[in-house]
């Protein structure tokens, strides 16, 4: 609604009489502060003291000295009047208020119990008719607080001017969120008549549900073929991107009456209206500002909360009326509370509604802008409104929607939104007659990479800037110039050309969205033997081999081939389409009836001829191949079954007590896949969940139990405990009464079922233990304990809860796991590289390093240095000689991992500590021989 919907004399008219208001407010808070210099609590106790005179002179009128009656007596009843009566604290004179709250505190007497009357405000100061009669009055007390909390509370010049400016803005910017805010005014207020609304705001309720129902799609569908269908739908749309553009910088929370410039921009033209009708009553400008100055509690900014201060609390709110008869419904039962609570017939909240009708549309169009509003609510964890967003994406059902629906899910760590998102993407997979992992696969983009897994954009001058993958799918930019030569920095004249910089933007962008593409393809792979999932080998080469993508890191995979003959052999594939095998000899090519499966060492541990084992002629293939596997396989590490985990089956102990940071645990098990919740002493019921795996091709699921560490050294108020401590690992039923394949796994349920460790697939417990390894290692604490005893971690075993956490005992084992274990022998393998003799050796679990100056020993679990003999531990920044992956770097086996790349290149730097020039790590070397 524009400004110009008020005529000029209406806003003048409020104007003036709020100038009067701010006037009357300015003398109350002078005198209160007057007030306040002769005692800082002088309105309790005036409320304190008239209170106890007043218990004294009821029991004395009716003879009692214990009554329930005399303690219903509270503040709330004191009138006006007593913050003018000295007497009751001894004090001869007060300070004299202004006239006008003289002759307001004399007419209105508050008083408990009947025995004196209270009115609202005259009759003739009636306001609007959503502002009773007669009400029970405020005490002084909370009268005079609405004053004293902000200093300004009521509706004033500058309250007035902002107004006028967010008309302006929110006319211009979001006019389609202030129709709907003005649409809630009108129907809250029951003076508004019936065909001052509008019925397009029933159009848009629907049940408060994250996926809508079949029969409310059905309902949109059919206004779509409606006149005038076509507009509500282009309503909705605008609707839904305003709402993400005020989202941005406010919290809505669907109400959007508590967006203070929507709201005020929204409340204008009733509040320009209702000064009127009240000066049209009184006649007097001061009279109609003392009527609002003094009821504060219906009009005023304080709504309860500091951070809704320029929200002015209307009058008494209401229930928004609906335009159409409400149909009559059978009594709700009562509880045995005698009350029930119902929710109102209509609301402003409409986004649920616009959603569906988007949704019915089904225009692949919107695809685009609803994945970022996802992406934004995601950002701010506004959890009902991403599930309700990627429950329409879902809907579209289009390849945009389900690769978006894929990249999201890569980014969600809160347990019910991915579970949504998962709901979602199985749905629109199944709308193609596809499981979810079949469609991420037919989706996966090419970024216009050609056979050989590069891009090459022509800049200028005959200089290329190449789109490339390297690593462990890293996608990375470079230049060249017209001879194919590697630039190290792009030239001036070239960057300058016109056209250049958006052709070098689109590049940078595309590396980053490459990246996190292939890190989702990298885990959904590694996943698969998890998920037990296979390929034909002609739909192996269609989806894989053929994509310059998927292609480049199938290429550094090992494969398992099963023939329809029982024959089973591993194979790597060349880049031209050839079939090698563990020993880089060519192998006949592949059936297309044969079955491929991602290899893992624990599928087979034959052993040559000669003895060798596979895994050792891989490694030793990779390594002259020079191929550095994106998903370690020859070098992957591997967890069996051990006697003492037979013995304690169905449970495994092998990680249990050991104290890990909980922030840093939880992000590393929620990113690969664990659902895991935080554990608070708060709330008792996040003790019992374990963290649990989900592995329904296998029917069962893994979970492993915690507990928390330190509950005395919690800052106050702290929600979650810092330190948690392990317990038992173990794998339990899972039960599946859908096919979790196609519907995103909503119908699973965990039994709770233990099972016996020697029942579960080996590669099934090996990645399931890798992972908890993982967790562990990365995670592990620092804080020391006496492992003798269990009481010298704080509260530990004090409040738990959990049975048998309590009891079990502290390992004072190293964290060396099984990432470290692979790390070292990487290590030795890469030694000779350095050419460096017995310079450098490995014992243990440091790695020793004979420099020029100094001699030093790395922990190849932690990557911390020490000085020998000195035993100082020398401080190195995490980024001096970060590795980059390049085609002539020297074969790295292990890519994904971080710690081995920062150690190995210590080793290179400690080799030749002479030639160091980092003056922090000089300066500490320096200081050994002090």
């Amino acid at each position: 609604m524009p400004q110009t919907d008020l005529l000029d004399t209406d806003v003048a008219l409020a104007r003036m009489v709020l100038t009067e208001v701010g006037i009357l407010e300015k003398q109350l808070i002078r005198w209160m502060a007057e007030m306040e210099k002769i005692d800082g609590q002088i309105f309790w106790k005036l409320n304190n003291a008239w209170v106890e005179r007043h218990k004294s002179k009821i029991a004395s009128y009716y003879g009692i000295i214990k009554q329930p009656l005399l303690d219903n007596i509270t503040i709330h009843h004191v009138p006006l009047t007593t913050c003018m009566t000295g007497e009751l604290l001894g004090i001869g004179s007060l300070p004299r208020p202004p006239n006008w709250f003289r002759r307001y505190a004399k007419k209105e007497a508050s008083h408990a119990l009947g025995i004196e009357t209270s009115r609202l405000f005259p009759s003739k100061y009636r306001l609007s008719e959503a502002a009773p009669l007669h009400a029970a009055k405020r005490g002084m007390a909370s009268y005079m607080r609405l004053f004293r909390s902000s200093g300004l509370s009521l509706p004033n010049e500058r309250w007035f001017d902002q107004a006028l400016l967010d008309i302006e803005d929110m006319s211009r910017d979001f006019p389609h969120l202030l129709w709907v805010a003005r649409e809630g005014v009108i129907r809250e207020d029951p003076a508004s008549s019936v065909n001052d609304m509008n019925s397009r705001l029933e159009l848009f309720q629907v049940p408060d549900s994250p996926k809508p129902s079949e029969k409310t799609l059905a309902r949109f569908s059919t206004r779509l073929s409606e006149p005038g269908g076509h507009q509500d739908l282009d309503f909705a749309r605008f609707f839904l991107q305003e709402y993400g553009k005020i989202f941005e910088t406010h919290r809505v929370h669907y109400n959007l009456l508590g967006v203070p410039p929507l709201y005020r921009a929204a409340i204008f033209p009733r509040f320009v209206q209702l000064i009127n009708l009240v000066f049209s009553k009184t006649g007097s400008v001061i009279k109609a500002a003392e009527a609002l100055i003094q009821n504060p509690d219906l009009y005023t900014f304080r709504r309860g909360c500091p951070n809704d201060a320029d929200v002015m609390s209307f009058g008494k709110f209401h229930r928004l009326r609906t335009k159409f008869p409400i149909r009559k419904r059978p009594p709700a039962k009562s509880s045995c509370c005698g009350s029930f609570s119902g929710k109102p017939d209509i609301t402003i909240s409409i986004f649920p509604g616009c959603l569906c009708m988007v949704a019915a549309a089904k225009e692949p169009s919107d695809v685009s802008w609803l994945l970022s509003l996802c992406t934004q609510a995601l950002k701010k964890e506004d959890v009902a409104k991403f599930n309700r967003l990627v429950a329409t994406v879902g809907e579209l059902a289009t390849i945009d929607a389900i690769r978006g629906l894929a990249r999201l899910r890569s980014k969600v760590r809160h347990a019910t939104m991915l579970g949504q998102l998962n709901a979602a993407l199985a749905y629109a997979a199944s709308a193609s007659g596809l499981t979810t992992v079949e469609a991420e696969e037919l989706v996966a983009l090419q970024y216009g990479l050609n056979e050989s897994h590069s891009r090459v954009d022509e800049l200028s001058a005959g200089v290329k800037v190449v789109l490339n993958l390297m690593g462990s799918g890293q996608g990375v930019i470079y230049y060249e110039d017209a001879e194919n030569k590697h630039l190290s920095r792009l030239p001036v004249m070239v960057r300058k050309a016109p056209g250049v910089e958006a052709i070098l933007r689109a590049a940078r962008a595309d590396a980053k969205m490459l990246t996190a593409d292939m890190s989702i393809h990298r885990l959904r792979l590694e996943r698969s033997w998890l998920t037990g999932q296979t390929w034909l080998y002609s739909v192996f080469q269609e989806r894989w081999l053929s994509h310059p993508v998927l292609g480049w890191l199938a290429r550094r995979q090992i494969w398992l081939v099963a023939e329809p003959d029982g024959t089973v052999f591993t194979c790597l594939f060349g880049r031209n389409g050839e079939v090698y095998d563990a020993d880089g000899n060519k192998h006949l090519p592949l059936k297309a009836g044969v079955l491929l499966s991602l290899w893992h060492p624990l599928h087979g541990e034959g052993k040559d001829a000669d003895g060798k084992s596979i895994v050792a002629r891989w490694r030793a293939t990779l390594e002259r191949l020079k191929i550095s596997q994106p998903i370690r396989q020859a070098w992957r590490e591997t967890y069996t079954l051990t006697q003492a985990e037979r013995e304690s089956s169905p449970a495994s102990y092998r990680y249990a007590g050991r104290i890990l940071n909980q922030a840093q645990v939880v992000e590393i098990g929620r990113k690969r896949g664990w659902r895991i919740r935080n554990l608070s002493p708060h709330i008792p019921s996040s003790e019992s969940a374990p963290w649990t795996f989900g592995l329904p091709a296998h029917g069962i699921y893994a979970e492993i139990r915690t507990g928390g560490v330190g509950i005395n050294d919690l800052e106050h108020g702290a929600g979650t405990f810092t330190h948690v401590i392990t317990d038992r690992v173990r794998f339990c039923v899972l039960k599946d009464q859908g096919n979790w394949l196609y519907d995103g796994g909503r119908k699973l349920t965990e039994m709770k079922t233990p099972l016996r460790l020697g029942d579960i697939s080996q590669v099934v417990f090996s990645e399931i233990m890798r992972d908890v390894d993982l967790m562990v290692s990365t995670a592990a604490s620092n804080i020391s304990f006496d492992p003798e005893t269990i009481s010298s971690i704080p509260d530990l075993g004090v409040w738990r809860r959990q049975s048998g956490l309590a009891n079990i005992s502290i390992s004072n084992e190293s964290n060396f796991g099984g990432l470290a274990q692979s790390r070292r022998e990487a290590i030795v393998s890469l030694l000779p590289s350095f050419k460096a003799g017995d310079a450098i050796s490995v014992d243990g679990n440091y790695v020793f390093i004979n420099g020029v100056r100094y001699n030093y020993k790395i922990n190849i679990g932690t990557g911390d240095v020490m000085v020998i003999p000195y035993n100082r531990h020398l401080v190195l920044r995490s980024d001096i000689g970060k590795f980059s992956y390049d085609e002539s770097s020297e074969y790295i086996p292990l890519h994904d991992d971080d710690q081995l790349a920062l150690i190995l290149n210590r080793i290179t730097m400690l080799l030749k500590d002479n030639g160091i020039r980092d003056q922090d790590i000089l300066d500490q070397l320096t200081s050994l021989s002090d």
